[in-house]
């Protein structure tokens, strides 16, 4: 297609999306991240993950490309963080006292390494820094806490309520899973694209869970990977969660590549 100035950007939330087992990209949808690439469009990853734990799950050849990190509390472009939205020491100081309180463990993210208190063999902990890369530092050496992560709540509904009473804090909840991600107010995948100079109508967004509703209400053409009753009103279409999900989600990127402006 001849270029028409207007370049799109497809952005792509990875856990459920591209990543099926929480573990791995396969090559043959990797390959076609690089064929946008070669028609013209740019490419970038919107995840719950910090950017730390997005690498490894993709060649190094889309390592200088973009990442959007912790629902949008960090961006990575080009080898560099350029941007970050920390939550608020007092907010993170009385968070802690909270899942502390209500016998939670949890996980803060900092721009790089990370804090957790809680079982070490907890099953979400094999998401964490499968590299070994990073440094699990103590309370008192967090600094730019981005994301604070509840694995496991003895009392989930008192925490739910707590959380609901807060100005200061955005919350997601993992459909799958019984966990509870805090950035702060105001902090999404979108925002986060905005701030990087990403207009709305230059992207094209995949995503299938809760944290990716703000770029569904705005972007130009969202494709919904699965079917969550928050995003599914705002898909401008749909691949089915299913034994061919991985050839379906080809073949959407694929035409899209073709007949998107680049």
């Amino acid at each position: 297609m001849a270029s028409t100035g207007l370049r799109m950007h497809f952005i792509f939330d990875i856990d459920g999306t591209l990543c099926f087992d929480g573990h791995t990209i396969s090559p043959t949808i990797q390959n076609a991240l690089c064929g946008l690439e070669e028609q013209g469009h740019q490419i970038g990853f919107a995840s719950a993950r910090p950017y730390r734990d997005m690498l490894h799950l993709l060649d190094e050849r889309f390592h200088h490309g973009l990442f959007v990190g912790s629902n949008g509390a960090m961006t990575y472009h080009q080898g560099e963080l350029c941007d970050i939205q920390p939550l608020a020491k007092r907010t993170l100081d009385q968070l802690c006292a909270l899942a502390e309180r209500l016998e939670a463990s949890y996980l803060v993210d900092l721009p790089w390494h990370y804090h957790y208190r809680g079982d070490p063999d907890h099953p979400f902990m094999g998401w964490v820094d499968p590299a070994r890369r990073a440094n699990q530092v103590a309370r008192d050496d967090i600094r730019l806490p981005v994301k604070l992560l509840v694995t496991e709540c003895a009392d989930g509904p008192a925490l739910q309520l707590a959380l609901a009473e807060r100005d200061d804090i955005a919350v997601h909840h993992h459909s799958d899973q019984q966990i509870v991600d805090i950035t702060a107010h105001g902090v999404s995948k979108m925002s986060a694209l905005l701030r990087h100079g990403i207009a709305a109508d230059q992207v094209v967004c995949f995503g299938n869970d809760s944290n990716d509703l703000s770029m569904f209400a705005a972007a130009r053409h969202p494709v919904l990977v699965g079917s969550h009753p928050q995003l599914l009103p705002y898909a401008a279409e749909q691949v089915a969660r299913d034994e061919q999900v991985e050839e379906t989600l080809l073949a959407a990127i694929e035409q899209l590549g073709r007949t998107m402006p680049c």
